[in-house]
Formats: C-alpha cells, structure tokens, sequence
C-alpha cells in the first residue's frame, strides 16, 4: 500500500475504461470537504480527497457522468482531477463530514443598523425564512452599541450564520460623495453571505444572476441554484464582459460563440450552463455591448428583477483602483434587494 497525501492508492489501483483512475481506499478531512458544496457531494455521490495550491482531486462514483464533472468544476475554484471510488466508500465519508444531510436548512439572521425593520422588511424577512425552510435569528439593532459592527460580526460567526439579512444606511457624507454604500463596513470580516434589503419585492419570480468571470461567481451560483429552484423563479444571467478595445476594428464575439470558445470565459459560462441545466432551472444568458458598470444598470432598468445576486471577492484598496470595482456601484444604486455571495449556502 502506497500512501499519497490524504487519500492511499491500492496496488490494484489501475486505469480503467481508458479514462479514470480506481481509488482501492479514500480519506478526507473537514477543510477538504468544504471545498465541495454539500447539495452536489449528495447530488452526485462526490468527495474532495486531496488539494494543494494547484488543483484539487474528486472522488467520484460516476466519473463518466459530464454533468457531474461540469458541476463538481464550476464549484470547487482550482481545477479538478477526477478519480473512480466506492459509491459507498463516498456515501459514508458524506455522512461523516457533511452533517447536515437530514437537515440541511439555512440559518438566517436579521439586524438593523439603528431603526427596527418595518412592515414591509418583516413581511419579506418571513416570506424569505419560509420559502428557504429556513431558521431565523433577529437581532436587536444595534446603533447605540459601542461596536455595533463588531459585536454584529460575532454574533454572525456563533449562529454559523448562511445569510445575513440588514437594512443599513448608506454611510457618511463622504462615503455618500464616494458612492461607498453603508454595507461596506458591515462586509469586512463578515463570515455570511449578505443580503442588503433595501426595497423588497416578493414573490421573488426573477433573479438577475452578474457573473464577473472570477472565483465569487460560484458562490453567487449556489446561492441562485438555491433560491430559484426555492422560489420557482427563473434567471438572467449576465456575464460583465469588457467592450472590446475601440482601436480594435472587430465585433466582440457573440453569445452563441462565446458559450462554444475554449477561452477561459467560454469554458466558465459552459460549466455554470451545465450545473443550472442539471437543476432545471430556466435560464436566459445575455451579453450587452457596454462598459461594466453601465451593462449592470441597463439590464436593471430594463428588465422587472425581484432580487439581484453577484459574487463578492474580498480586495484591498488598491485592488478595487486596479479592478474596476462593480459591487459598491450597484450597492448604492440599486433599489431592489441585493444579495452579495461570498460563502455557498451550508445550512446547519
């Protein structure tokens, strides 16, 4: 027996079917199954087995499912290698490392910067807990604490809170000047997914899902996998695509051809594609032909969106000068909730 890192390889191991590798005996851990959303470790009998800063390895009892591999890519953040093992090998490392088979409901937490939520906030926030399944957690609000922030952000870590639900001011009359949203503060250091309230509008029936070809967009499509297929609502996907360069005499490539390109953008709508394919959920990809920023508010003023979900990929100062910076823009502008993924959706 030959051992390799966290998982051991039999000498019987061997390549079958041309393809995949045969793991005789697997091992995981806590910090690799993470890597791996629980609702697709169950969907498709899969495990997380290894990783190193390159790439991560999968344990799959079906690697010749595409779907499954498409899904398991669009998921974990390195690129993947897939190797065969024991369904039930895999069924019994899920039981143990994803707990929350028999109850995978979301926690939710709900806190006010100064005021109590009003009607309408409280009707959405109850709306929201059911159609989730989900459990709920109101804070009082917290202005007239010392560290209002602080003691919110320790509170978030003790429930293990999925969602953090706030209604916050928009912040200072220089942050107002700036264009920096109230939630700006609230989101450093935030170990939850952020769900700012502003105007609410439910039932939520359509979700404009902005991809920004980085690592967020898969906790941003986990967490449109779980509210559409929850609410029974059907998604635009906008991918913010740069304009090509005006010096450049060619026509940026359409959508058709982009979904079918081996460029990286390409290969990344393909996989997210496959994984709101394999829940069925009606989807709508679209391409506009305008700077970033400006490819979000139209597609906003155009279309009649209940919730809007973007990734949130946590960058210094001198990132968000570099990168052009899309979530404090939209933060401020929007009127309809806005739900910033940084986390997948465990549940309990």
């Amino acid at each position: 027996m030959k051992k390799n890192d966290r998982f051991l390889v039999s000498p019987e191991g061997q390549f079958q079917g041309g393809n995949y590798l045969t793991i005789r005996r697997i091992e995981s851990s806590p910090s690799l199954a993470k890597q791996l959303p629980p609702d697709l470790a169950r969907q498709f009998q899969a495990i997380p087995i290894a990783s190193d800063l390159m790439s991560v390895t999968v344990a799959l009892a079906d690697p010749y499912d595409p779907a499954a591999r498409d899904a398991i890519q669009s998921a974990v953040q390195l690129p993947v290698t897939v190797v065969k093992a024991d369904a039930k090998i895999i069924d019994s490392l899920i039981d143990k490392y994803y707990p929350a088979s028999t109850d995978n409901s979301l926690n939710l937490l709900a806190w006010s910067f100064s005021d109590p939520f009003n009607l309408d906030h409280q009707s959405y926030i109850d709306y929201l807990t059911r159609t989730l399944d989900a459990s709920l957690t109101w804070m009082e609000p917290g202005e007239s604490s010392p560290e209002p922030y602080s003691q919110l952000l320790a509170e978030v870590q003790r429930l293990e809170t999925d969602l953090l639900v706030c209604n916050v001011p928009p912040g200072s009359c220089l942050q107002k000047l700036a264009g920096i949203p109230g939630e700006n503060k609230l989101l450093q250091g935030c170990s939850a997914s952020v769900l700012s309230l502003k105007y609410p509008r439910w039932p939520i029936k359509q979700i404009l899902l902005i991809l920004q070809d980085d690592e967020s967009d898969h906790y941003a499509v986990d967490w449109a996998i779980r509210l559409a297929t929850a609410c029974q609502a059907s998604l635009i996907i906008l991918p913010v695509v740069p304009p090509p360069p005006i010096f450049t005499t060619g026509i940026r490539e359409e959508l058709p051809e982009l979904l079918k390109s081996n460029c990286d953008l390409g290969r990344h709508l393909r996989q997210i594609a496959h994984r709101l394919a394999s829940w069925e959920i009606p989807g709508t990809f679209k391409l506009r032909n305008e700077l970033p920023e400006l490819q979000i508010r139209s597609e906003v003023s155009e279309g009649d969106f209940d919730l809007i979900i973007i990734g949130l990929e946590q960058k210094n100062l001198l990132e968000k000068i570099i990168l052009q910076d899309l979530v404090n823009p939209l933060m401020y502008w929007a009127s309809i909730p806005v739900l910033l993924a940084q986390t997948y959706p465990q549940g309990k």
